[in-house]
């Protein structure tokens, strides 16, 4: 499995270790779907991005106090960066929602957004903050109630963002919210409850006729959580889902990529990746496509991926989005600028204190860096909850291999391969010959 989350907006992640898109991409919803209170106005799911933009812009225009208006049109923004990628649309969609709180203040909905825009650049005490001021104007708020929880849960606050999910099934057991139960279920290290759960979040969205876009992203929810406990026919079904529900999806483009990859078909998974990065040049999808160039004997190419890295974060970073994590750990697995994987992760990790990810993260720029005593107290702390994440028990078998505690490294590193032997192009290999050296010392 993979990490930071991201229900709200493209731009962070939670199904996947450390996303850069996020990704998958955020539940198009918070809750319980918001329906504009402007007469015979269109849903999400009825028009295309383009045409839903284009009637918002029209009645802003046709009357410039509409604050609805203006909140349904940064609505169409965040599902525009959702779709393609265009971190621009970040910005967009904050003008707009500062607008429309500029003519309704107490308006929930623009709130509610503004808080998933505060989400979407990492800024989680931020968006916790507003969350709750929606909850102080009502209650009874669903959306609240999502993003009170999806802010708990990265800010490392696992039972208060249980709570909030608790409460938020009690209202409405739509597919929003099973599906951030089902995350929360993988992360408490219970995937097969993950699974069930995605799925019934999957048949909630066809049942209620979601938009394409998020039928799409239910069924790349589920196909991630297959990936990361090694059924790989089971995640292509589910990617393919994907791409029939929404043709053109580039996240479940990827996700075919990654079963590719673990198959060692790295002439398809490159295929592929070159299709993905073509669309959205999103720095995970980037780093995915070098990395498989590199196990493909293409070390030009991974090079020329790799560096595009920092000039597409140099673009998400001049849009508010914080990519601290997602950089350290880009550099802890290239072996570059250590230093700064360390410090970066480590600012991370003090933003986000309880945060299982950030920890983790932590523990393997310090790994890195030869910090390995100190990488051991991290690597701990990520594995707290018990959740069964192929790539963060690698990470701990290792550290624990430095150390010299060959039975931890041994139960870690074997785990890792049980869950998924295919769970990382860049490592699975090194994986199983780590735990042969630990044998072969043990039986020495």
């Amino acid at each position: 499995m993979a990490g930071l989350a991201l229900l709200a907006v493209v731009g962070i992640a939670v199904f996947s270790h450390v996303r850069f898109s996020g990704g998958p991409p955020a539940a198009p919803d918070n809750g319980t779907a918001t329906v504009a209170d402007a007469g015979n106005a269109p849903t999400g799911g009825m028009l295309s991005t383009d045409d839903f933009m284009a009637f918002w812009r029209r009645r802003v225009e046709s009357n410039p106090a509409d604050y609805i208006s203006y909140t349904e049109l940064a609505g169409g923004f965040l599902r525009r960066a959702r779709e393609i990628g265009d971190v621009d649309s970040y910005s967009r969609a904050d003008a707009a929602v500062e607008q429309a709180l500029k003519l309704n203040p107490k308006y929930e909905t623009g709130i509610s957004y503004q808080a998933n825009l505060q989400f979407a650049r990492h800024d989680f005490a931020g968006a916790l903050a507003t969350a709750q001021r929606i909850y102080s104007l009502n209650p009874g708020s669903a959306q609240a109630l999502a993003l009170i929880g999806d802010n708990d849960l990265e800010l490392g606050e696992y039972d208060e963002a249980q709570s909030a999910y608790d409460n938020l099934y009690g209202i409405a057991q739509t597919s929003p919210v099973l599906s951030r139960l089902a995350h929360l279920a993988e992360l408490r290290g219970d995937p097969q409850k993950a699974i069930g759960l995605a799925q019934q979040a999957v048949n909630g969205a066809v049942d209620a006729g979601a938009s394409a876009e998020g039928q799409a992203w239910y069924h790349l929810q589920l196909a991630n959580l297959d990936f990361n406990t090694g059924d790989l026919d089971s995640a292509q079904t589910q990617y393919s889902a994907s791409l029939e529900a929404f043709p053109g999806y580039v996240h479940a483009l990827a996700g075919l990529a990654k079963v590719n990859a673990a198959r060692r078909d790295y002439d398809g998974a490159i295929s592929l990746y070159r299709q993905v990065v073509a669309r959205q040049p999103i720095p995970e999808y980037v780093a995915a496509f070098g990395d498989v160039s590199r196990a493909a004997g293409r070390e030009h190419e991974a090079q020329q991926q790799y560096a595009l890295i920092g000039a597409i974060d140099a673009l998400y970073k001049a849009n508010g989005i914080n990519t601290d994590l997602q950089m350290a750990l880009f550099f802890a697995d290239h072996d570059l600028k250590l230093d700064d994987a360390v410090t970066q992760a480590r600012e991370v990790y003090l933003r986000q204190p309880g945060n299982i990810r950030a920890a983790d993260v932590l523990s393997w720029a310090l790994y890195k860096s030869g910090q390995y005593e100190e990488a051991m107290a991290y690597s701990q702390e990520a594995l707290r909850l018990g959740t069964r994440d192929a790539l963060m028990l690698f990470h701990a078998g290792m550290i624990n291999d430095k150390l010299g505690n060959r039975g931890a490294a041994r139960e870690y590193l074997s785990r890792a391969l049980e869950i998924n032997p295919g769970f990382s192009v860049l490592y699975a290999d090194q994986a199983a010959r780590s735990l042969d050296s630990v044998d072969s010392l043990a039986s020495g």
